[in-house]
């Protein structure tokens, strides 16, 4: 049986699953929502090799693309959205609520239309884990799409409570989100998040907790993997990018909450590089 083509998404917070490995789970669902300037192409070669690598069907939340200026000036408006979300938002823990499904998909429609919200993939990863409800999702994001999703988690918790996101937990790669939902902290019952970041990416300093770690104050910082990436100085962009970011330890930490081993097989490695040059092929990037 040939192998299936990994889909190019066209439409900005387009969710298209990806499981190279034909793995027969779906639970937990898995996500990946994409950062600024990822082409298509990009963000499906990501999610497929996401897929391989975690050997678990990922679901790609596309954060269209409209160029630089654009994608800076959507960045800056849900940066402001994030930072409101605690500043102008409740600051407690919200009481959670036992609903049923049919309940869940009215609130979810009712939210959709009330809501002001500048990035269709927010919307559209809010949906994403609403309809999830009192299922786990875990959720890889990286850059913008930590803006992205921790304002679909500030949703969920505004909507459905703080016990809702005890089944949410995020894998934040170079995150500059200034503020995530109090219900997500494990220490809160939720299901936590683990940040992975390099100290001298300029995108992560914006996140005030790591400009705090960078400056020595670490007693602020959450758990995760953070380093200092050599060569590219004290401050820049270079060790911004979604490769080096997931060299992080990311994925042992991602694979032994999936139930894998943290070490790959040798036959493994063999198997998914095949895998990857595969989809590199039916996708149509060579990088």
């Amino acid at each position: 049986m040939a192998p299936t083509i990994p889909t190019v998404p066209t439409k900005d917070g387009e969710v298209n699953k990806y499981n190279l490995l034909a793995v027969p789970v779906n639970s937990p669902k898995l996500y990946y929502v994409n950062g600024i300037r990822n082409s298509a192409k990009d963000h499906a070669l990501t999610a497929s090799l996401l897929s391989i690598v975690c050997e678990h069907p990922v679901h790609g939340v596309y954060n269209l693309s409209n160029g630089a200026i654009l994608d800076l000036g959507q960045c800056i408006l849900d940066y402001t959205q994030n930072a409101s979300a605690r500043v102008l938002g409740n600051r407690k823990l919200v009481p959670g609520k036992t609903l049923r499904q049919d309940e869940v998909q009215q609130i979810v429609k009712e939210t959709v239309q009330g809501s002001l919200v500048w990035n269709q993939a927010t919307v559209t990863l809010f949906r994403e884990v609403a309809n999830n409800y009192g299922q786990n999702s875990l959720i890889i994001a990286h850059s913008q799409g930590n803006l992205i999703t921790s304002n679909a988690l500030f949703t969920i918790e505004r909507v459905f409570g703080s016990a809702a996101l005890k089944y949410v937990r995020v894998y934040s790669l170079a995150s500059p989100s200034p503020a995530w939902p109090l219900g997500l902290r494990h220490t809160n019952g939720g299901g936590g998040r683990q940040e992975n970041a390099f100290m001298n990416d300029l995108v992560s300093l914006l996140r005030p907790h790591n400009m705090a770690a960078k400056l020595g104050v670490t007693r602020f910082q959450n758990a995760g993997d953070f380093r200092t990436h050599a060569g590219s100085g004290l401050v820049g962009l270079t060790p911004h990018g979604v490769n080096e970011n997931i060299a992080l330890n990311f994925l042992r930490s991602i694979r032994t909450d999936l139930g894998k081993s943290k070490e790959f097989a040798p036959d493994f490695l063999e198997k998914s590089s095949k895998k990857a040059d595969d989809a590199m092929k039916m996708i149509g990037v060579n990088h």
